[in-house]
């Protein structure tokens, strides 16, 4: 009876751990970004795949969410790349993953945000493909539609945030250069 009991709870712990690690594990650099189209905050809708048309663009996606903190440490971040960048083949896209769109269009209006805001109310359409394990979750995707960089999280710190905005500014800049 115990050998019974114990083989069954070594099973389900083995298939809880498994499941575990395929929904925590992070959406890897060198993958193909999956493809989405979501309504934005303008009242249009944003398609990924159309990022890598002529002209190809560099895209980085953030997926965030006003209650967050880190993620207020990476907007203000955010907007100087789009300040730096406008222009220049590449598209900033920040996906809020709130519920409450009007909460939304405050926060992006007080944050004074310059880049396009897409809606997807608790991760419903993004959470499962970009596997999402915590937020800010923020991608960098090369021209072919190949994420390059990949990071959850966001320090609070302002230097230690400066040096990871740097890092991304380096990333976006590499793959500017790449035909």
């Amino acid at each position: 009876m115990f050998r019974r009991r114990f083989f069954v709870s070594t099973i389900a712990i083995a298939i809880v751990a498994i499941v575990a690690a395929a929904v925590y594990a992070d959406l890897a650099a060198g993958t193909k970004a999956p493809n989405f189209t979501l309504p934005t905050l303008a009242g249009k809708s944003f398609t990924l795949s159309d990022c890598f048309k002529n002209p190809p663009q560099v895209v980085v996606l953030d997926l965030w969410a006003t209650w967050c903190p880190p993620c207020r440490s990476e907007i203000p971040h955010l907007v100087n790349l789009q300040n730096k960048f406008k222009g220049k083949n590449v598209t900033i896209v920040g996906v809020a993953l709130d519920a409450d769109k009007s909460v939304v269009a405050d926060f992006a209006k007080q944050q004074r945000i310059n880049y396009t805001i897409a809606l997807d109310p608790q991760g419903a359409k993004l959470g499962d493909p970009y596997k999402i394990k915590g937020i800010p979750a923020t991608y960098i995707i090369d021209k072919k539609g190949v994420i390059r960089y990949a990071h959850s999280g966001f320090p609070r710190d302002a230097e230690a945030g400066k040096e990871e905005a740097a890092n991304m500014e380096k990333e976006i800049r590499t793959l500017l250069a790449q035909k």
